[in-house]
């Protein structure tokens, strides 16, 4: 029985840069007269899965990080609890476990001084406070 495919939506501006992607990816790894007579279509599907899946965990890495770069939208600068203004943490190191590998990037990290609760802004619920 065949597998089912997934079906991603690409958006269509970037499906040109995709394919010129692919393009300087196969001629890196065989030249322009691509792989060798003889090499099996399972070393080649075995060999695009590793890259699309390292390919995945660098895109899903940069957009984390420079995301956690930018300046924290206005609701995430007040605690979610009292609305009192955080204290600015150091950054924290995040690492989590993805469908394309593991995603590690630097973690804003906000402190509420009033309610003595540390969270991440990235993370909408607070954890249990104080009884």
């Amino acid at each position: 029985m065949a597998k089912a495919t997934r079906t991603v939506d690409v958006p269509p501006a970037l499906r040109p840069v995709v394919a010129a992607a692919a393009k300087n990816l196969a001629t890196h790894l065989w030249g322009t007269q691509g792989p060798a007579w003889g090499t099996s279509f399972a070393s080649l599907e075995e060999l695009t899965a590793a890259i699309s899946e390292q390919l995945g965990a660098h895109l899903l890495h940069q957009a984390l990080q420079r995301q956690a770069e930018q300046p924290l939208p206005q609701p995430l600068q007040v605690c979610p609890a009292c609305s009192g203004p955080l204290d600015e943490q150091p950054p924290e190191p995040r690492s989590v476990h993805t469908t394309v590998g593991t995603a590690d990037w630097q973690e804003p990290a906000r402190y509420c001084p009033r309610c003595r609760r540390a969270f991440f802004p990235s993370e909408q619920e607070l954890g249990p406070g104080p009884d």
